[in-house]
């Protein structure tokens, strides 16, 4: 999608500028009064600003023309929509489909795969806070649209249904290889779902590019966190059933991850935290920490220089391919006498890398 909008809502002003792929999964993210929802709705046309909107390289505005919201077959979910409480799931799925487009999914499947076949009959007003967001989800994709727009709908759910609603959430999308535009200020959602970001400030968009880039992006937020972490690509390559371990190529270097079998060849992606890894200048053999990989120092942040907490540092270390970011003390530091260049050794305990 590109865009180039200018908005004036009060006192507020959306200025935005950007270009991203309309594939996969982009989030909006910034401090809240940065006008990510403001910029959102006016992406999918539920604000009419002023600019140029294209998306899958059709003009969906520009200073001669306006496509309807109705037209672009984005389906949009906010933080404040409901399921119809009077009538039934059924009933939900069966309005939803009044204004699909045609070729999407059957309700049959979008029910299945939502978790929803056996409350069909149900009334909706009835269904768990859980089972009524899947059942919203479920309802905007039977709309069979090509983009699904959401603005923090997942903020009333628990940490347990949150998971299982986004790993429902992103299988589905994936495998129908549809976009999604979304808005969020939670790290645990936008690591597990986005691949690229959209980063505001004061209406105005600061920084975007892939996901990894943003969240090691000295400029913005993320590496200060005391949850900083990466998102890393992965390729299941194995698995040891004896000890339940997967291997993983990860930009050419291979993790051991604890967890069920993943199907080998299938892509996965990976949350490394920073405060999860630690340094070494010898590879120590007799570690319980089952990956012990070689990493090069690209730069050391003193707390003074990036707002970290006294006494502790961020170290940007390259790891293969890949760019991942730890996080020791200053003394530990100090003692090492890192500098961009020395070679080490990371130590990441398996139970560290999280599923994104």
């Amino acid at each position: 999608m590109k865009i180039d909008l200018k908005l004036q809502k009060g006192g507020f002003t959306l200025n935005a500028k950007a270009h991203w792929p309309d594939k996969d999964m982009t989030v909006i993210a910034g401090p809240s009064g940065a006008g990510k929802t403001s910029l959102l709705r006016a992406c999918v046309g539920l604000d009419r600003a002023h600019g140029d909107v294209v998306f899958a390289a059709q003009a969906m505005q520009d200073r001669q023309s306006f496509v309807p919201v109705a037209q672009r077959r984005m389906a949009w979910v906010s933080q404040h929509d409901d399921v119809f409480a009077h009538l039934s799931v059924a009933q939900n799925f069966a309005f939803a489909m009044r204004f699909a487009a045609p070729g999407g999914a059957m309700i049959e499947d979008v029910a299945s795969h939502f978790g929803l076949a056996d409350r069909m009959g149900q009334n909706a007003g009835a269904l768990s806070g859980g089972e009524k967001q899947r059942l919203i989800l479920a309802r905007a994709l039977l709309s069979n649209p090509r983009l699904l727009a959401l603005d923090e709908p997942f903020g009333a759910l628990d940490a347990e249904a949150r998971h299982a609603l986004l790993g429902l959430l992103t299988g589905f999308c994936k495998a129908r290889t549809l976009p999604v535009l979304f808005v969020s200020h939670d790290l645990d959602t936008l690591t597990r779902l986005a691949d690229f970001m959209v980063y505001m400030r004061g209406g105005r968009i600061v920084a975007q590019g892939p996901l990894n880039a943003c969240l090691l992006d000295e400029e913005l937020p993320f590496r200060r966190r005391e949850d900083a972490c990466v998102v890393l690509p992965a390729i299941a390559q194995g698995y040891d059933a004896a000890n339940q371990l997967n291997a993983l190529d990860v930009g050419g270097v291979r993790l051991l991850v604890p967890g069920a079998k993943m199907p080998k060849g299938e892509g996965q992606r990976l949350r490394l935290r920073a405060g999860d890894i630690s340094l070494s200048r010898a590879r120590h053999g007799d570690s319980s920490v089952l990956n012990i990989l070689p990493v090069v120092v690209r730069g050391v942040e003193q707390a003074s220089d990036n707002g970290l907490p006294p006494g502790l540092v961020n170290v940007a270390l390259a790891l293969g391919e890949q760019s991942v970011l730890a996080r020791i003390t200053a003394k530990s530091a100090m003692e090492l006498q890192l500098a961009p260049g020395e070679e080490l050794f990371a130590q990441i305990k398996a139970s560290a890398l999280v599923g994104g």
